[in-house]
Parts: structure tokens; C-alpha cells; sequence
């Protein structure tokens, strides 16, 4: 068996960058090496980098498909929706590019002759046309779809400073207007401008923004403005002078609250403090500006006041369950072999908004300073779903769960989409009730998109096979089966995606008449046990089987590359009484997997690769724990490792919104998500956490149930 090599996996991720899906989904490929899509020959794009190219090479409208509307339908003196056309233009060019976007048709599908009848003098917008047919006119208003400028806080919207001045110097770099609008008709160039209510930020509280482009008002936003200053640390009474190190928390009358540790307690009349402004998780508040944590140093007064009947002091220190950090501490007394249970700890947190995260008992000793409990806190917040072409809500949603914890959006409207993809999974913040996030309407298309595919050889450039011709919605990905006795080139040319009306398509392919045999041998006993024959294309790949009873000897022989020059290959197999997922990987970012013999001893001179893969033959229960096995006598704890299955394929995601994205852990990704309708190339599939999902990067997978195979 080999060892101590990684797996390497060949293949490529499917960007939007690529493909031209929405561009927010680009936020799924993390630039980190952990989390990169695996490369990919960029020659291999030309054609749909063009394809691309010619749907958004015009700055005019960011409309390129329009629903027909039959002049038969239409109705005198009703409005049509159309995207705003951006951009200085004769009026002819202007009016003929309009007709184009009403896509008013007759019975044949012909565009029907429309006229400028009123312009806005200031946008040079046309404000009202008319469509004549047959001796009938109909005139009807133009109403554009101008997206109304929004707010944009680059720290979030609770922004803390040190003071009121660092505030006013500073929100107007914080707090920025976003618009999609462009310059228009007449050339104007759109300007951005903010205001504030209040002006000037005096003290703590809530400051509502409006941003305004040249076409008007946006929608206000409300951001939160604390202003810090030094907190007065409070003076206590401990019962031992050890019991004054313990850290304490405490809440200003202005509601703000602090971690203070002790820096220096030699003068008891004055311990001094290190001060830290934290938030309801416990969590460091950071200056908006610096992004430093906002602190303090401080004095207070230590009383030590001994007791007979307690003799022992201690702190009752609170964490919170999700961060691990300090949320509330309260001193107390008691005496050795007393019990602290949870009665005593909820006792404690009356009032304070938080509750155990589960039942902790714990006794006290001569030498016990501090007891530490975890605790979470109800986090409640209310989502309110703002269009971004009315400014008015257009829905609601209500998260609940712990504070700190992250969930993902579950009923975005109907029809509508998210602005800003990164909104799709919410961290919960219970000093958050209410949050304003931004959607648009989901662009609509009556009847369907034409499309034609050609395949050409890659090799000779000439056509093979039949074109296909038919139709598709909108935005669907189209997914391809190559000619008889040919393999598609790459991943890329599986599938396209359905963008515009008479869209042309071609696809690369390779002859697939390149034949392999392999024969598959016992390793033991030299014996052929099993033989897989066949064609395809020289160069690809295809993921094998082992016969029935067997495993591979190595992870590396699974992918099995077609090569003209070696028809016939050996690979190596061993009797297992895996029947399937017989593969395992390491967590990434877990650093080295450890190696144990068969009595569960940890062997201090093998370790396996991080992330690396690897082929098991038995699976062994060792002191209540699952080990699998990698090589004689050497295991990997099954709690090290997950099963997979490899795959040589395209995951689509389905769904009528986002598609959230999970680690190899199957925790949620916070900053991930995959638009819905769009194709990306997956090696791997594993069950977890009790679900089937598809690897679409390094660490980051979907589930199945979210997506199709191709």
C-alpha cells in the first residue's frame, strides 16, 4: 500500500466569473488555499467567455432578455417596464434600442413600429410611446426600473467610537451610498450624495442615513452610534485577598458593559484594572475606526471581609457557550465540599438575560478561586426585506435561535432575490432586534429562449453529430450529452447556461475510441479477481470499481486516466470487508492525522498527510471508539477522518433562491453561497452529518438534496 503521498485531484470548479451567472455567487470560491477551486486550462473558455462577453459588452441596459408582449394584448394608455437606458444617445439610437426592450410584437413575432411621444427633459427618458398596426394605435408610459440608492456600512450598522468628535470626522467614511444607476440620457453623470438625521452625533444612539442619486431619494437606513468613554470600575467585597484576581463584569449607567481584570492587586485600595468593552456574546467591541479593541485602565477598591462559617471566596464566572468568552461574573462564598449546581447558577443569572447551556454541577475546594459555567442567550431578530426598486418591504422574516449563533434565511419572498449574496447566512445578535436586507425583483421572461448547440471535434474543428435545437427558460443550465463514439473536451462543455434568445452555442469534443482493459489483481496472491474494458477519450478520466469483496490498494488508482499508448493496465487490490466508501480524507486545516496500532496505542513515528486520502480495508472498535484501517497495524481514529465516494461529475444547484455551502464538517460556511440554477464541477461525495453533499471546492460542499447531477 502506498503511503505518505497526497491524493491530488485534477479537475475544475465552475465560477460564475466563467460561466456569467450572477456575479454575487463568485463569493463561494474563497481565495484561501484551503478553500481554491481546483485550475483549469483558461484556453478551454474562449467560447463561453464570448458568449458573455456579448451579453454584457453594451453599458446601455442591464436588460439583454425581454418578455414579448403581443400588440393584440396590449392595452391603450396602460405602462410597460423597462430597465433604464443608460448612457448619452441620439434620439433614434435611444428610441431603437427602447423598441428593442418593450419587445412589443405582432402575431408573427415581429417588433411593431413604436414612437417617441413625449420625453423627460431632464433624464431624456422617453416618457410615453405609441405602437401603430393595421391602422390601430395604442399609446402607452414608459415606467424604468431605476433601482433606488441604498446605504452600504463597511463596519456594520453598530459603529463605536471613542468619542463624539472621532464619530463626526468618521461616519461619512463608514457610511457610503450605493447605486447601480448610471449616467443618462442627456449624459448627466450620477451623483451620489448622504444625509444624516441627526447632522451632528452628540451622544449614543440611533442615526438614520438617506442616500439620493440625481434620479431622487433611495431608502433611509438606520445605524447604531455608541460613543465610549472610561467607565468607573465598581468597588467589591471578596473573602480572601486571592479572590480579588478574579475578573469581574459589570454594565455603566449608560447600559455599556465591561470586562475588568486584574492587573495589579498589591494595593487592595486600588487593584488595577484592564478595561474592555464587550457585547452581549462577551465578544470585544472594536473601535469602528481603528478596528482596536476599545479599553480602559482603571482603580477600584477591594474589600476583604473574612467569614468563619465561608471561609472560601470565589468568582462564579459566566461564558458564553458559542464564543467561549466572559459574559458576566458575579463574586461569591462558600465552604469546602459545598455543592454548585445549577439552581445556584441560575440563581445567580437572574436578570440577566442568560440561561445554562445545559445542567453543570461542581463542588467547592480549599484551593477553588473560580467556578465557570456556560451560558447562551436568546437572540431574537426580526429580518425586513426591502426592494430595491421601491424602498418598500416587501416581506418579513423572524430568526430565532443562541446568540452568536449563524443561520440562513428561509423565506426570502417570492420573486424577489437578494442584493447582496453574503446576506444569505446571518450571524444572530440578540443586541440586534431588527435588521433591513436589500432584494430585487427576480428578472421574468414570457415563453421560452431558443438555442442551438454545435459540436465540433477539437482536434479536426469540423462539425460532428446533429445540432441541437430547442428551448429553455431563462438562466436554466442546459445540460449536453456528447455524439455517439465522442467525449466532450472538458468539464465546460457539459453544459451551458441559457442567457438570451437565439443563443448559439458550441461544444468541443474528442473521439472516444481509445479502448482500456484493466485487469484487476490480488496484491496477496497475484491472481487476477476482476477485469473492466471499455473506450473513451484519450486523456480523460473515469473513476473506477473494485470487484466485489476487494478495495484498492491505493487512493491514486481510484481516478483511472484513459492513455492510446497504455491499453492495458494492473491495479492492485486487497480482500476487504468494506463494501463501499472503502476511501477516507482527512480534515482539512486539522493539521497531521494520527496513527494508532490495533490495541488503540498511539504511534509517535506515522503520521498521514493533512487533508490527504486514503484507502481502508477493516474498520475496528477499540475501547468504545471506531478505528479504520490504513496499513498492517495501522489505523486512524474514524472521528480523524470521513468517507467518500469519488466522482468525475457537475453538480447543478437547484432551488428557488441561494444554496448555502458547508465545510467538510457540515458546519455552515457564513460568507458562502451558490446562486441557484449554476454549475460547478464536484470530485467527491460523502454522507454528513447525515446528508449526502457534493464537494465543490477544497473545504466547501452542498447538498445533494440542493443540486442535480449532470
Amino acid at each position: 500500500m502506498k503511503k505518505y503521498k497526497k491524493m491530488v485531484l485534477a479537475g475544475i470548479l465552475l465560477s460564475s466569473t466563467i460561466l456569467g451567472a450572477n456575479t454575487s455567487v463568485v463569493q463561494a470560491a474563497s481565495t484561501s488555499t484551503t478553500n481554491s477551486p481546483l485550475t483549469v486550462d483558461k484556453s478551454l473558455l474562449t467560447n463561453a467567455i464570448q458568449v458573455i462577453n456579448e451579453l454584457l459588452d453594451s453599458k446601455t441596459t442591464a436588460n439583454k432578455v425581454n418578455a414579448q408582449t403581443k400588440f393584440s394584448d396590449l392595452v391603450d394608455g396602460s405602462t410597460l417596464n423597462v430597465q433604464p437606458i443608460f448612457g448619452q444617445k441620439s434620439a433614434s439610437e435611444f428610441a431603437s434600442t427602447l423598441q428593442s426592450e418593450l419587445n412589443v410584437v405582432n402575431d408573427s413575432g415581429q417588433l411593431v413600429p413604436m414612437k417617441v411621444v413625449t420625453t423627460d427633459t431632464t433624464t431624456g427618458f422617453a416618457k410615453t410611446v405609441s405602437y401603430t398596426l393595421d391602422g390601430t394605435t395604442k399609446t402607452v408610459s414608459v415606467d424604468y426600473n431605476l433601482t433606488k440608492p441604498t446605504v452600504t456600512f463597511s463596519k456594520g450598522t453598530t459603529m463605536n467610537f471613542t468619542s463624539a468628535d472621532e464619530a463626526n470626522a468618521n461616519l461619512s467614511k463608514l457610511v457610503t451610498v450605493k447605486t447601480t444607476n448610471g449616467d443618462n440620457a442627456n449624459g448627466n453623470s450620477n451623483s451620489k450624495t448622504l444625509s444624516s438625521d441627526p447632522t451632528t452625533v452628540t451622544a449614543s444612539g440611533a442615526v438614520t442615513f438617506t442616500p439620493s442619486d440625481i434620479y431622487g431619494k433611495g431608502i433611509p437606513a438606520t445605524g447604531t452610534v455608541n460613543l465610549y468613554s472610561a467607565p468607573t470600575v465598581p468597588d467589591r467585597t471578596v473573602g480572601t485577598a486571592d479572590a480579588a484576581k478574579n475578573p469581574i463584569t459589570f454594565t455603566a449607567d449608560n447600559g455599556q458593559r465591561f470586562l475588568a481584570t486584574p492587573t495589579d492587586t498589591t494595593t487592595l485600595t486600588a487593584v488595577k484594572y484592564n478595561i474592555t468593552a464587550i457585547d452581549s456574546a462577551g465578544s470585544t467591541v472594536n473601535d469602528s475606526v481603528t478596528g482596536n479593541a476599545i479599553t480602559y485602565s482603571g482603580t477600584a477598591a477591594v474589600t476583604v471581609k473574612s467569614n468563619s462559617d465561608a471561609p472560601i471566596s470565589y468568582s462564579m464566572v459566566f461564558k458564553d457557550a458559542n464564543t467561549g468568552n466572559v459574559v458576566y461574573a458575579i463574586d461569591k462564598s462558600g465552604n469546602s465540599g459545598d455543592v454548585i449546581d445549577s439552581t445556584a447558577a441560575t440563581t445567580a443569572l437572574n436578570g440577566t438575560g442568560y440561561t445554562l447551556s445545559s445542567d453543570q454541577t461542581q463542588t467547592l475546594a480549599t484551593d477553588t478561586t473560580e467556578i465557570d459555567f456556560n451560558v447562551t442567550k436568546a437572540a431574537k431578530t426580526t429580518v425586513n426585506y426591502i426592494s430595491n426598486i421601491t424602498g418598500k418591504s416587501v416581506g418579513t422574516e423572524t430568526l430565532d435561535g443562541n446568540n452568536g449563533s449563524s443561520t440562513m434565511l428561509k423565506s426570502i419572498p417570492k420573486g424577489y432575490q437578494l442584493v447582496n449574496v453574503g446576506d444569505f447566512a446571518q450571524k444572530l445578535n440578540a443586541d440586534q432586534p431588527n435588521k433591513d436586507i436589500y432584494v430585487k425583483p427576480i428578472q421574468t421572461t414570457v415563453g421560452n429562449l431558443s438555442y442551438t448547440v454545435t459540436f465540433r471535434d477539437k482536434t479536426t474543428g469540423k462539425q460532428v453529430g446533429t445540432q441541437v435545437k430547442s428551448e429553455g427558460a431563462l438562466g436554466d443550465y442546459i445540460g449536453l450529452t456528447a455524439p455517439d463514439g465522442y467525449a466532450f473536451a472538458s468539464v465546460l462543455d457539459n453544459g451551458f447556461l441559457l442567457l438570451k434568445n437565439n443563443q448559439n452555442v458550441t461544444k468541443y469534443v474528442v473521439a472516444a475510441d481509445t479502448p482500456y482493459n484493466i485487469s484487476y489483481v490480488d496484491q496477496d496472491t497475484g491472481k487476477e479477481v476482476g477485469t473492466q474494458t471499455g473506450k473513451g477519450a484519450d486523456g480523460s478520466k473515469i473513476v473506477l470499481k473494485a470487484p466485489t469483496g476487494y478495495a484498492f490498494v491505493s487512493a491514486d488508482d481510484i481516478n483511472y486516466k484513459i492513455d492510446k499508448d497504455t491499453p492495458k493496465s494492473t491495479v492492485y487490490v486487497q480482500k476487504s470487508d468494506q463494501t463501499e466508501d472503502n476511501i477516507v480524507s482527512g480534515y482539512p486545516k486539522d493539521g497531521y492525522i494520527k496513527i494508532y496500532d490495533k490495541s488503540g496505542k498511539l504511534n509517535n513515528d506515522v503520521v498521514l498527510s493533512e487533508g490527504s486520502s486514503w484507502i481502508i480495508d477493516q474498520s475496528l472498535t477499540i475501547n468504545g471508539a471506531e478505528y479504520y484501517r490504513v496499513a498492517t497495524n495501522e489505523y486512524v481514529k474514524a472521528s480523524d477522518v470521513y468517507k467518500y465516494t469519488p466522482l468525475q461529475t457537475v453538480a447543478t444547484t437547484n432551488g428557488t433562491n441561494l444554496t448555502p455551502v458547508y465545510n467538510s464538517r457540515g458546519q455552515v460556511i457564513i460568507d458562502r453561497a451558490l446562486d441557484t440554477n449554476t454549475p460547478w464541477y464536484t470530485d467527491r461525495s460523502a454522507t454528513i452529518r447525515g446528508q449526502k453533499m457534493y464537494r465543490v471546492a477544497t473545504d466547501e460542499w452542498i447538498k445533494a438534496s440542493d443540486s442535480t447531477l449532470k
